[in-house]
């Protein structure tokens, strides 16, 4: 039967959203590409929010390395599949729900399969490999969809929205054009100086050089932790509520969309919007590296002599 407006479920939502807004939450369709982490609870709220039918795109199995920020990785976990595990944990919230998985991550064979008749699709992709977030942002702009764009960095996190009519696409966030090739992007690689306009000024810059592979060494993985996983959660879903809800006259603003990117901050308590590009990354750049230079940054150990170290 499904659940309903006047599903317990729902009851205490309706001090914060009407009975109309909870409808449009119910209806819904949402693709997420990639439930490894910010994913992975950003689906959940949804699924809690009302949210009911999902399509999961991800290739990858749980490993220890995932226990520190992702909700379904657990010991009884390792080495099961990602988008199993979190359909799993959708209908233990709603039994009626609809959860199709692709387990090959979105490529262009499936692309279309994975977000037909979606209202809205979350990019959590690899940032690494900005083909794949190329390839949705296509997609969605064919849908006529919008493409929401949630990230974590370190006790903060980052969000926007790419919508389908406007100039400011995801490639262009990325620092591409339109219709650049797919293989042309992904033997670019990923440019953090434009797609990170967020950098908190207590950062030490020796991880950000170990990620960016300084030096001649081996690009280090993206370092995460849980307080920014939920903080990306957090904004990622209110963005999303927006999105899924825009057909509801309800006073409500606007989204945010490219270029502005807003941003929260967990450790310095702040939330601002900016907007994405060079000069912002550079601005915050320089502020953090002012911090190290006078010895004001807390250090992190993530340097490739730290990693190799550990390992």
């Amino acid at each position: 039967m499904g659940r309903r407006i006047s599903s317990p479920e729902f009851s205490r939502n309706y001090g914060f959203w009407s009975e109309p807004e909870q409808q449009a939450l119910i209806a819904a369709r949402v693709a997420i590409a990639g439930v490894g982490g910010d994913g992975f609870q950003l689906g959940l709220k949804l699924a809690r929010m009302g949210v009911s039918r999902f399509s999961i795109a991800d290739p990858e199995v749980f490993e220890p390395e995932n226990v520190n920020r992702v909700e379904g990785a657990t010991t009884s976990t390792f080495g099961r599949r990602k988008a199993e595990v979190f359909r799993e944990r959708v209908l233990d919230i709603n039994p009626d729900a609809e959860v199709e998985v692709f387990f090959d991550g979105v490529n262009p064979e499936n692309v279309e399969a994975f977000m037909r008749g979606a209202s809205l699709v979350l990019d959590e992709s690899e940032l690494t490999k900005p083909e794949i977030g190329s390839l949705i942002a296509r997609r969605a702009r064919a849908q006529g969809i919008p493409d929401l764009l949630a990230m974590n960095v370190g006790f903060a996190a980052q969000v926007t929205s790419f919508a389908p009519r406007s100039t400011w696409t995801f490639e262009r966030f990325m620092g591409f054009t339109a219709d650049t090739p797919l293989d042309e992007i992904a033997e670019a690689g990923v440019d953090l100086s434009r797609c990170l306009p967020y950098i908190p000024g207590y950062t030490d810059l020796r991880s950000l050089q170990a990620v960016m592979g300084s030096d001649g060494a081996t690009p280090a993985p993206l370092p995460s932790i849980s307080i920014g996983v939920d903080a990306a959660s957090a904004i990622g879903t209110a963005q999303a509520f927006l999105h899924l809800t825009a057909a509801v006259s309800n006073r409500r603003r606007s989204p945010v969309w490219a270029p502005r990117v807003a941003y929260t901050d967990a450790y310095l308590l702040r939330t601002r919007v900016l907007r994405a590009g060079r000069p912002s990354h550079l601005r915050h750049l320089m502020l953090a590296a002012a911090r190290q230079q006078l010895g004001l940054n807390p250090r992190a150990e993530y340097t490739p002599a730290d990693i190799a170290r550990r390992a």
